[in-house]
Formats: structure tokens, sequence, C-alpha cells
């Protein structure tokens, strides 16, 4: 019996104490801040930087990106299933302004590489301002080896983007937008094949 009132006591002492140390978590969180569980929101992209294989970037601006040829692409965005138009320049023409033109594929053209490797094992990592990363092959990039396009889009519905930054990569034939990476600050350019 002792041993039993000792651990009801032990207990009801110990619940004021719990219930103290959640409350400053509670009230942070009620008054709109964020805890550790939610996620920051990404900065929005506001310039866009090719890197090369030999290492050459170019940075580019939102202006410099409209006075560019574009291209439009409709797609159904698979996470809202509503059709998107996204307007903005294929990524094989901004690779061209960092990368030798022999980097970048064209159809039926015959690829030369130093090493010679295959498109499939060049990438390019796209980065977020988040910090989310994808890659997608040179294949990708060109309409001779895939049917969809690969774009970094700079309006939606002929207007400019807002909420997903400045610039956004779209992959047209994707089934899953897993590979589109809003808030899209970087692009460069890796081979595989010498790692």
């Amino acid at each position: 019996m002792k041993l039993t009132s000792m651990l009801i006591t032990v207990l009801v002492l110990s619940a004021p104490v719990q219930a103290k140390a959640q409350a400053p978590a509670q009230t942070t969180h009620d008054s709109g801040t964020m805890t550790t569980m939610e996620r920051k929101a990404a900065t929005p992209s506001t310039t866009l930087t090719i890197t090369g294989l030999d290492g050459t970037s170019k940075t580019v601006s939102v202006t410099e990106m409209m006075a560019m040829p574009q291209t439009t692409v409709t797609v159904t965005n698979g996470h809202t299933q509503k059709q998107e138009t996204y307007g903005g320049i294929p990524v094989r023409d901004l690779l061209a302004l960092a990368a030798p033109p022999k980097m970048v594929p064209i159809a039926g053209a015959d690829i030369t590489m130093k090493p010679r490797n295959s498109p499939r094992l060049t990438v390019i990592v796209a980065r977020g301002t988040d910090g989310f990363r994808v890659a997608i092959t040179l294949c990708d990039t060109d309409p001779g080896c895939r049917s969809g396009q690969a774009i970094v889009a700079d309006t939606l519905d002929g207007r400019p983007l807002t909420s997903d930054g400045a610039f956004k990569l779209i992959l047209s034939e994707d089934k899953m937008p897993g590979r589109w990476v809003r808030n899209l600050d970087a692009l460069t350019v890796k081979n595989l094949g010498s790692m």
C-alpha cells in the first residue's frame, strides 16, 4: 500500500510538470510562429545560374529570360489534375549559354564528347532555393531523344510565375510533377561517366 500511494503521489506531482513543459510549444504554435515540424517556405527565385561541364557559368535574370525565344507547353498537373500552360525557355537553349555547343545534343547529330559518353550519362542537376534537387539527362532535354519538352518556365497561363518563384523546371511528358522544380535557381551539368 505504501508503494502504491507513493506512486500515485509521484504521478499526481509530475502531471503539472509535464503540462508546463508542453505549454510553451503549444503557445509557440498558437502565436503563429513555426514549430520544428513545419517546413520553412522557399525564398522565391529571382535569377538562374547555369553551370557547364567545364565550370563556366552564366546567371540570367527574369528580364534576360523574357527576351529569349519562348516555348509553350500545356501539361496536366498530376497534383491538382488541372491543365496548365507554361511559357519559358527550353533547357537545351539555356545550357548553350554556359556549355560548349558540342555538349548540347542536336537531333540526328553525332555527339562527340571527351571522354565519349552517352548523353544519358550527362545529367543536369536542377536546384530550387529550398535545396530540393532533381537530375535529368541530356536526353530529357532533346526532342530527338524524348517526346516531351524540358523547359524553364517563367509564365503560367500567360502571367509571370509568382508563388513558384521566377523560374520553374517543367518536364511536359512526366505523368507526375516529381521532377518539376519550383523556385529554380540553378542548373548544373555533370558527367556521370567521369565519376
